[in-house]
């Protein structure tokens, strides 16, 4: 592809997608749906401006990166470490309880098991960025909206070693019981190495707070650091069988939670600040809608000979249903059996309905690899979209007829 030929690709899927994005964000639905929508409007179904090609597919993979690093960083400890039995209770009983619904689901419709296992694994994760936007603003209590944020945490690291599994045992042909073993201890092992032994030595030697040093410019050096680790913990993550984005996000936690310590005259967390400020914004200015406009793309090109049959319109409904229902189910059982009150128990379970980011990025991954075909990455991504959309509309909801009748 002529360079000319890239750049004006780039241009134009960046620039749709963004303001698509920023349209729809103005009027309260999340900004990842009009990003997919400009890449679904750019490709072959509508005006046929931009295919996917191999070169646009390695920026995206870059794009998913940083994006998952973010992720990473923006996870919220404090929220868990303040309600973490309850936030545990919540998180881990919504990924069951959704797995189960969603699994049984596509097994009953004929799917294989290993489809049904990695596409229920992908919808029982609750997205922290749709929650975080959904709470905003808010006038629900500071427990519920901690234990939510906190749950949300549970969940992404509950998917993390889940997807890691699933992942692998799906990449590879013969599956048997000490290949699912030996997988599940390296995912284990990869995990309790990032999240214990690499936080305890940084924080021992004080690594990264030598990174901060002083004046105006000390958040670059940190900004340079990050983004090198996450790079280098996407390359282990996929030396270990694991995906490069779970790489990238645990780097993020590690940084994450470095600067969610407290230290001397709040050098930390001033440098975590900054590093965040540099990060956010060229991420949702260029990387997220370069990611998601690509995966719009993808989408469009799957539709222009995909048959929406009465098959997959079924298929659709009913996995929406049981991802929104796994939620309310799991996370709102889980508040109560954490004895919560019952209308707030049910505020958490509506609010903990809405997926994002990380479905669609495991999502295209999935499909690039041949683990799901055109119908089921189609069907996928519209059930992700619609939690978007519902999640916050049912809370409204939930807040007019229950929470407002006290």
């Amino acid at each position: 592809m002529p360079l000319e030929n890239f750049l004006l690709t780039l241009l134009l899927l960046i620039l749709l997608a963004r303001t698509l994005g920023l349209l729809l964000g103005k009027i309260g639905i999340q900004s990842l749906v009009g990003e997919v929508l400009g890449g679904v409007i750019l490709s072959p179904i509508l005006l046929n401006l931009v295919v996917p090609s191999e070169v646009l597919k390695m920026f995206s993979q870059f794009g998913i990166i940083m994006l998952m690093l973010l992720s990473g960083l923006l996870t919220d400890f404090r929220a868990f470490q303040e309600y973490k039995f309850k936030s545990l209770i919540v998180g881990v009983l919504g990924v069951l309880v959704s797995m189960a619904l969603i699994f049984g689901t596509m097994y009953v419709m004929g799917f294989s098991w290993i489809t049904s296992l990695f596409i229920s694994v992908i919808l029982s994760n609750t997205a922290v960025e749709v929650c975080a936007r959904i709470l905003m603003g808010k006038s629900s209590n500071k427990i519920v909206n901690a234990i939510v944020m906190g749950a949300s945490f549970v969940d992404d690291i509950v998917a993390v070693f889940l997807i890691g599994v699933v992942g692998s045992i799906a990449l590879n042909q013969t599956v048997t019981l000490n290949y699912m073993i030996f997988i599940s201890s390296k995912v284990i092992l990869f995990i309790i190495i990032s999240l214990i032994l690499v936080p305890y030595f940084m924080e021992r030697y004080n690594i990264i707070d030598h990174l901060i040093g002083t004046g105006p410019q000390r958040e670059k050096v940190l900004l340079t650091f990050t983004v090198l680790f996450a790079l280098l913990f996407a390359i282990i993550a996929q030396y270990s069988g694991l995906q490069g984005i779970i790489g990238a996000y645990i780097a993020g936690l590690i940084i994450g939670k470095w600067g969610s310590k407290v230290g001397p005259l709040l050098k930390r967390r001033i440098a975590y600040d900054d590093l965040v400020d540099d990060i956010e914004p060229i991420s949702h200015a260029l990387f997220t809608p370069l990611f998601f406009g690509y995966v719009g793309l993808q989408l469009g090109t799957i539709l222009t000979s995909l048959k929406i049959t009465g098959f997959v319109l079924l298929l659709v409904t009913l996995l929406s249903t049981m991802a929104i229902l796994g939620k309310i189910i799991g996370c709102g059982g889980g508040a109560l059996l954490s004895k919560v009150p019952a209308r707030e128990a049910g505020y958490i379970g509506v609010a903990m309905g809405g997926r994002g980011a990380l479905e669609l990025v495991l999502l295209s991954i999935a499909y690039d690899r041949g683990i799901i075909n055109g119908e089921v990455f189609a069907s996928v991504i519209v059930v992700t979209l619609i939690t978007v959309i519902v999640t916050p509309l049912l809370l409204i909801l939930y807040e007019k007829k229950l929470m407002a009748s006290r």
